[in-house]
């Protein structure tokens, strides 16, 4: 018999509370740069920098073991479909992925996400920190990014 793992995550809600969840069913508001059927990609309130996109599923799973195979490729297919518009729209050098599974990794709302962050050259090895937005200049991006985006 096999143990079960389990993830400790203090930020653990049942859908109906979770932010994201409100966020797709926009009962929260969000600068929403993508959505389909199967996963919503919209700015991040406190962007490590310019262009800083979060692309989750619409289903309520709170880690990556909540997804099927299929839908952590499809999650990650349209992350770099996205990172490609962020670039674009932003003019920057490089990008990351990061994807925090549980409390431990510093996953702060407990629904599978991805953090496409762009970064600078001239940003290259220094650390960044999270920057206050006026939620109009998160719209502003999210149509930049939008309009980079490219089928």
């Amino acid at each position: 018999m096999q143990n079960e793992l389990k993830i400790q995550n203090s930020a653990s809600v049942p859908p109906e509370d979770c932010v994201f969840c409100k966020i797709i069913s926009r009962k929260l508001p969000a600068a929403v740069v993508h959505q389909d059927q199967d996963y919503i990609a919209f700015m991040d309130r406190h962007p490590f920098s310019e262009g800083h996109t979060l692309v989750c599923p619409i289903r309520h799973g709170e880690t990556v073991w909540d997804m099927t195979e299929p839908e952590i490729g499809g999650l990650f297919a349209l992350a770099s479909r996205i990172s490609k518009a962020i670039i674009r729209a932003t003019s920057s050098d490089g990008f990351r992925f990061v994807q925090n599974n549980g409390e431990a990794a510093n996953q702060v709302v407990a629904h599978v996400h991805v953090h496409i962050i762009p970064v600078k050259l001239s940003n290259k090895g220094l650390w960044m920190d999270r920057k206050s937005v006026q939620f109009e200049d998160l719209r502003a991006m999210a149509e930049r990014i939008q309009k980079a985006l490219v089928n």
